[in-house]
């Protein structure tokens, strides 16, 4: 395996969160139960599109929310800046077919990502390794994926290693983004595909997913087979759910070439976030709530709605 696991600022963030667990009792333990039954304040991060075109400029009236069917008030506020922006990357002797699509969607990166935000890289195969915590010169995330070596592991544990990097961005303050760049296949993973949609469901991190695979895709889709092509839609179809579960987007270019587009729509979006604000009584229930954001303008009597990209609610 690479090197050792770098466990500065990213891994050890809130380690003292066990204290949580110490036991209350009297006045101060009643005072805690009282506060904990109360609604919280929760950010909601999406953007709205219309047709291909995402669009800006929206005030709090252009928005209604509703959890569980009820409205809700909000407030419309900006997005916390900075981001803690991550880049979940496969690296592994299996992604050689679709190394390039990784690499370009790397490279595409440095040139998009804006100045300002926190950064950081984690690579997996068998493993998840942090190979650059939280900094905001973008050029060591590019200096540290160079300097890669030869994958040791032919396995691509993907269950593990969202499970693992949503759990620690969850407990991150402010606003969480996880950038997946990879094909969506899994080999060996404790966790299954349950286990990686309630966690997501969870936490409030928005998923954005550029979905290597082109050339299996593109010019080797007519000679898989259809065990392999199976493969290829649920991996697919794995990713695609996360992101549309928190708000995010993937895609899945046939082309080498087209993923620059990607990684240029992912940064975009992020940068044109909208954030609602409101009191939610969902954390800590345990069970889902179903969260619904409409986007909408209204010229001479006429409503124009507008598709929204927002997760679709909280557990």
């Amino acid at each position: 395996m690479r090197g050792t696991r770098n466990e500065t600022g990213f891994l050890r963030t809130h380690k003292l969160a066990g204290l949580a667990a110490l036991v209350l009792t009297g006045a101060a333990g009643t005072a805690l139960a009282s506060r904990l039954s109360q609604p919280e304040p929760v950010s909601v991060y999406l953007n709205v599109e219309r047709g291909d075109a995402l669009v800006t400029g929206l005030t709090h009236a252009n928005f209604h929310l509703y959890e569980d069917g009820d409205a809700r008030p909000f407030r419309l506020e900006k997005p916390e800046k900075p981001a803690s922006i991550a880049l979940l990357v496969e690296y592994s002797q299996a992604s050689w077919y679709y190394l390039n699509d990784i690499d370009t969607s790397m490279e595409a990166f440095l040139g998009q990502a804006a100045p300002g935000n926190w950064y950081a890289l984690a690579t997996y195969s068998h493993d998840l390794e942090i190979d650059v915590d939280f900094t905001r010169q973008t050029g060591k995330i590019m200096e540290a994926y160079s300097e890669l070596g030869q994958p040791m592991w032919n396995e691509v544990d993907t269950y593990d290693a969202i499970y693992s990097m949503l759990d620690k961005m969850g407990r991150l303050p402010g606003r969480r983004i996880l950038i997946i760049i990879g094909s969506g296949f899994d080999s060996f993973s404790g966790h299954t595909l349950d286990d990686v949609r309630k966690k997501a469901e969870s936490e409030n991190v928005v998923i954005f997913a550029a979905g290597a695979g082109s050339m299996l895709r593109g010019i080797y889709e007519p000679y898989l087979s259809s065990m392999a092509r199976m493969d290829l839609l649920q991996a697919r179809a794995f990713l695609q759910m996360l992101a549309e579960k928190t708000g995010g987007f993937a895609w899945f270019p046939n082309q080498e070439g087209a993923f620059p587009d990607v990684m240029r729509g992912i940064m975009q979006s992020i940068r044109t976030e909208y954030r609602l604000v409101y009191e939610t009584s969902a954390p800590g229930s345990g069970k889902f709530h179903k969260l619904k954001v409409e986007a909408f303008h209204v010229a001479n009597d006429h409503r124009e709605d507008f598709k929204v990209l927002v997760r679709d609610g909280w557990r």
